[in-house]
C-alpha cells in the first residue's frame, strides 16, 4: 500500500526527561494555544494541529486530517510542517533510551493512522501514527510505531490526509528571559534586571545578583543600600542555588574563559563590592570576591578575586560560610 523510504530505529527518553518546555505558541487565528518541546533549534507542538479551518478531514475523536496541499498553510504564522532533515533530528535528539514503547506513546498521544483520501477508511488504524512531513517530492510521514516503539520515515500514496506537528525556530534569548536588544535579563522570580553580555557563546550577567534579599547581614556592613549597589552576599551553598531558571553558577573552567581577555572586563563593577570575611568585610572598594561551582577541598569552594586599581585577578579556596557575591551564566543554545 504504501512503501519505505528510509528507516530510522529510534528509541524514546525516559518518561520523566520528556518535559515540555514554557514556550506557548498562540494560533491567532481561532486563539487555541499550543505547548511546545524544546529539540536543537526547534520548539516542536506537542499537541496536533487543530485548524478547523483547512483541515480535509475530522475524525469522530474531533482530531483533524489534513491532505499535502493544505500543510504549508495550515501551521500559525512563524511555525511549519518540518522537512524530512527536521524530523531526523528530531528523533536523534529526542527519541533515544531504554523505554522507547511508553515515550512513543507520550508523543504520539491518541493520534493513530492516516486516511487515503477525504472518503476513504482510516489506514493502519491502531498501531501507528502517522505525521505530515514537508517534501515537495511526494508524500511523506514520520510514523511512530506505538505497539514496538519503533519510528520510520513512510511514503504515503497520493492524496494521503495526515495529522499535522508543527515546529517554530527557537528564540534562545527570550527562552532566557532575556530582551536581546536590550540585552537585558529580567529575573522571572522577583522581576529584578541585570545587563548582560555574550561571551563565548555565554551569556554573563555583568552585574551582582540581589535575588532573595532577606535581611541587611547579607550586604555591606549590613546596609541594604550597599546590597542594592553591589548585590547581596552568599554563602557556598547559597550561592549555588542563587540563579534563576536556565541560569547557573559559573564552575571553575568558566570563570578561566571569561576573564582571559582582562581587556574587555569592566573593573569598575566586577573589582568593587569586598566580601563578608566572618565578622568583617574586605575592602569594598579596590576588590571584588564571586563564587565559583567548583569545590576541590571539604567545606571550601573556589573564589575568584577581582583587584580593581591593579586589575589582577586572585583564585583561592574559602571556606564555604564566607559571603561571596554571585555572577550568573548559561549557554545560548
Amino acid at each position: 500500500m504504501f512503501r519505505l523510504v528510509g528507516r530510522v530505529a529510534v528509541a524514546l527518553l525516559i518518561v520523566a526527561e520528556f518535559s515540555l518546555a514554557d514556550t506557548v505558541i498562540k494560533d491567532n487565528r481561532d486563539g487555541k494555544m499550543y505547548k511546545t518541546l524544546a529539540s536543537g533549534n526547534l520548539n516542536w507542538f506537542t499537541d496536533n494541529l487543530s485548524y478547523r479551518k483547512l483541515a480535509s478531514f475530522t475524525d469522530k475523536g474531533g482530531a483533524p486530517y489534513y491532505k499535502q496541499s493544505t500543510w504549508k498553510a495550515a501551521c500559525p504564522v512563524g511555525t511549519h510542517v518540518p522537512d524530512i532533515q527536521e524530523w531526523t533530528l528530531f528523533a536523534k535528539d529526542r527519541f533515544t533510551g531504554p523505554r522507547k514503547l511508553s515515550n512513543v506513546k507520550s508523543f504520539a498521544g491518541k493520534t493513530r493512522g492516516f486516511y487515503g483520501n477525504e472518503d476513504a477508511k482510516k489506514i493502519q488504524g491502531k498501531d501507528a501514527a502517522y505525521f505530515a512531513v514537508s517534501d515537495p517530492n511526494g508524500v511523506r510521514a514520520m510514523m511512530l510505531d506505538v505497539k514496538r516503539g519503533n519510528a520510520k520515515m513512510v511514503e504515503l500514496p497520493a492524496g494521503a490526509i495526515t495529522t499535522v506537528r508543527c515546529v517554530s525556530e527557537r528564540n534562545f534569548y527570550a527562552e532566557k528571559n532575556v530582551d536581546e536588544k536590550k540585552m537585558i535579563l529580567t529575573d522571572p522570580r522577583d522581576g529584578k534586571n541585570y545587563k548582560v553580555e555574550l561571551r563565548d557563546n555565554r551569556l554573563w550577567m555583568v552585574t551582582n545578583l540581589k535575588f532573595s534579599l532577606t535581611s541587611a547581614r547579607q550586604c555591606l556592613l549590613e546596609d541594604t543600600t550597599f546590597c542594592k549597589k553591589f548585590g547581596r552576599f552568599y554563602n557556598y551553598n547559597d550561592a549555588k542555588k542563587a540563579c534563576p531558571a536556565g541560569w547557573h553558577l559559573p564552575d571553575d573552567g568558566e570563570w578561566r574563559d571569561f576573564q582571559k581577555d582582562r581587556e574587555k572586563l569592566n573593573w569598575e563593577t566586577i573589582g568593587r563590592g569586598g566580601c563578608k570575611d566572618w565578622d568583617g568585610y574586605c575592602n569594598s572598594e579596590l576588590t571584588g570576591h564571586y563564587w565559583s561551582s567548583t569545590s576541590i577541598m571539604k567545606n571550601t569552594g573556589r573564589s575568584w578575586e577581582f583587584r580593581r586599581q591593579a586589575k589582577s585577578i586572585d583564585r583561592t579556596d574559602q571556606n564555604v560560610q564566607k559571603g561571596l557575591y554571585v555572577r550568573c551564566v548559561t549557554e545560548l543554545n
